[in-house]
């Protein structure tokens, strides 16, 4: 195994591929064992990270599997904490929203229904698009923010709501920047 894990630091794919093949299984039981909510999401987290730092891993076997557990167990951690986060945000977020619902009473009628036109049609959009679209554009957030929210990397994120506002600029009643037609709220 000490030569699959020299060939996988050299940059090998297919000693890489035997690694995990060799130790998928066992990530997964341990999040599973966790009661994670996403095992596969979690061990693919691992993987990226152990790909891009294992030009730099020293050791043996015995000390690689001790590596692989020591980031897994990093990003469960890091996992209950962006659970956490994402609930502490939709707490504050369903205050704001009570908050918003009594200003919603007072903004003009066509302003309401000009954004109601735009929600209407990021509805359309499959779940994640949307909800990427709405936080981003609509909730003003910035990228990282989102990409807490929704539990995601930041780079899916972009391409989310890049393909989201794409497609809705392919829509009629839709500007050629769907981003200026739905922030007017």
């Amino acid at each position: 195994m000490e030569e699959v894990i020299r060939r996988a630091q050299q940059g090998d794919r297919a000693a890489l591929g035997h690694l995990w093949r060799s130790y998928q299984h066992l990530l997964l039981r341990y999040f599973r064992g966790k009661g994670m909510a996403d095992p596969e999401d979690l061990a693919s987290t691992v993987w990226i990270e152990v790909a891009s730092a294992l030009p730099r891993f020293a050791g043996d076997e015995q000390d690689f599997r001790k590596w692989l557990f020591t980031i897994a167990a990093r990003r469960r951690i890091d996992d209950i904490r962006a659970t956490k986060r994402r609930g502490e945000r939709l707490e504050r977020e369903q205050r704001t929203h009570r908050a918003d619902d009594a200003d919603h009473a007072t903004r003009p009628v066509e302003q309401r229904d000009e954004l109601e036109r735009a929600i209407a049609v990021i509805r359309t959009l499959p779940t994640d698009q949307a909800e990427a679209v709405l936080l981003r554009v609509l909730g003003e957030f910035s990228v990282t923010e989102v990409a807490e929210i929704m539990g995601r990397r930041e780079g899916a994120v972009r391409v989310l709501v890049h393909r989201g506002l794409k497609r809705l600029s392919t829509r009629p009643g839709v500007t050629d920047d769907p981003s200026r037609t739905m922030s007017s709220s």
